[in-house]
């Protein structure tokens, strides 16, 4: 089930937030306008939560007093669709859906136009141990909600925040731990679960590693919906997984605690998103203050990656470890999400498919990071794609965007040379600098510093150019992600990754 997300007008974004809010980072991110409205989309499908013109006040259920919109049902993930008013966070107290004129009473976050008054505590939430304080950060007060597709596949609001938060302590973005530690408090009601994952502390005995952690007891989801701790802290658990060593991202412990195959596609997106997120966060910054926000050394080594034989410009098979779509479950609404026919017969993208409004998005911002006229010429921003996929150990991702490098730059020996030995064996100062604040974006938290960005001003580049350079390296921390977690490389003759290679 889908439902269309009206849009309003929005003073702040989430990203502006977890980035610092500068008039430099605005002037920066207006550089490529459809990226903001993009990156907000993103955030919004996958925690469609409503918070009002004004601040976030208290710890309390969402009381909105607005009306909530739209006829349609109730989707599950806490919009409250009926013509009455949204009228909580609990939980739902039927498994109906909320279609008649009386309020709606379960699944909680309020859609109405007034704002909504209890969408965490702005204060008081407790300290982000490690890094820096969450009080004052609350959720982000926009009041827009764009244009896209909010799907349910039964991942509740909690185990999306408590996986978000998971993410964001592990890159030290302290405005980004108090904004999802505020939803978490708010979707579960209390506290400590926030605490526990802040301070990287057992939930359910274990989550050191996914397979403890699906040994938790009560894996499953009740009736109303709610999360229980089993499947939080197995979501918890791949987070932390997926962030550090995407390359040994498994979904064991995600099905040991009962989520489905759609459910393992949006815990996957939005690990992998919140990631993306706090890279382009980092990099964006970075452009704007010189600082990147993380509390890494400045002064440390730059970042750099090690190329092997695996490494290839062959083409490869990526084999789904779920049950993609068929070509024949995919509806008119798939087939533009996908945009174009070189995705629609591709497993990778089928797989997605399990999620169509997260992959809607995703797609809209692919195209907008690597195809928008102007800027970092199109070889360098596949270049930047290649780095961010050797540092993640994606070989799969590393075969398409070397591909495409060459084929662009119209040079594949020095493409092949790069896979096989590393940054080390990057030709020309312009590719070296572009390959090292890539590969400075991809670490956790991000090691790039303003040397990075200064020499690649000196050697000419636009802020234009830095902009797109920050995005496409960012994407691929989404991207990468995705690829090592739902699947796995063997063979050959894999179908094209779907992006035109035009210039």
């Amino acid at each position: 089930m889908h439902q269309a997300v009206p849009k309003t007008d929005a003073p702040i974004d989430v990203l502006d937030r977890f980035a610092g809010a500068t008039p430099e980072l605005a002037r920066l991110r207006a550089l490529r306008p459809e990226l903001i409205e993009l990156e907000q989309r993103a955030y919004e499908v996958l925690f469609p939560v409503r918070t009002g013109p004004g601040p976030a006040t208290g710890s309390g259920p969402a009381t909105g007093p607005g009306p909530a919109t739209g006829p349609g049902p109730a989707t599950g993930l806490g919009l409250a669709t009926g013509p009455g008013p949204a009228t909580g966070l609990g939980p739902a107290t039927g498994s109906g859906s909320a279609t008649g004129p009386g309020p709606a009473t379960g699944l909680g976050l309020a859609t109405g136009s007034g704002p909504a008054t209890g969408l965490g505590p702005a204060t008081g939430s407790g300290s982000a141990t490690g890094s820096g304080p969450a009080t004052g950060l609350g959720l982000a007060t926009s009041a827009r909600t764009v244009p896209g597709t909010v799907t349910d596949t039964g991942v509740s609001v909690a185990e999306r925040a408590a996986a978000a938060l998971a993410v964001a302590v592990e890159h030290r973005r302290a405005p980004a731990v108090g904004h999802y530690r505020a939803l978490l408090d708010t979707a579960t009601g209390e506290t400590a679960t926030a605490d526990r994952i802040i301070a990287r502390a057992p939930l359910d005995g274990d989550t050191a590693t996914a397979a403890t952690a699906a040994k938790a007891t009560a894996a499953t989801t009740t009736a109303t919906g709610a999360a229980t701790s089993g499947r939080i802290a197995a979501a918890v658990a791949h987070a932390r997984l997926l962030t550090h060593t995407p390359a040994r991202g498994g979904l064991d412990a995600l099905r040991a605690a009962g989520f489905t195959d759609p459910q393992i596609v949006t815990v996957s997106q939005t690990v992998a998103f919140v990631n993306h997120q706090m890279q382009l966060a980092a990099g964006l910054a970075l452009l704007a203050t010189g600082d990147s926000g993380t509390g890494t050394d400045p002064g440390a080594p730059s970042t750099t990656v090690a190329g092997g034989p695996r490494y290839t410009t062959d083409v490869l098979t990526w084999r789904p470890a779920i049950r993609p779509l068929a070509p024949g479950e995919l509806g008119e609404e798939h087939r533009a999400a996908l945009a174009g026919k070189a995705r629609v017969d591709t497993p990778y993208f089928r797989t997605l498919g399990h999620d169509l409004g997260i992959l809607a998005v995703r797609t809209a911002i692919d195209l907008a990071a690597f195809t928008a006229e102007g800027g970092l010429p199109r070889a360098e921003r596949e270049l930047a794609a290649t780095a961010v996929s050797l540092y993640n150990g994606c070989v799969y991702c590393a075969s398409v965007h070397a591909r495409l490098t060459a084929r662009l730059h119209g040079d594949p020996a020095s493409v092949r040379r790069f896979l096989a030995y590393g940054s080390t064996a990057v030709l020309g100062r312009r590719w070296k600098l572009i390959t090292r604040l890539a590969t400075g974006l991809a670490p956790v938290p991000a090691t790039a510093a303003e040397a990075d960005v200064e020499a690649l001003r000196e050697l000419g580049l636009t802020e234009l150019a830095l902009v797109d350079l920050v995005h496409c390296a960012a994407f691929f921390g989404w991207a990468n992600r995705l690829m090592l977690s739902l699947g796995s490389v063997e063979g050959e003759d894999q179908e094209h990754e779907g992006r035109q290679a035009t210039e």
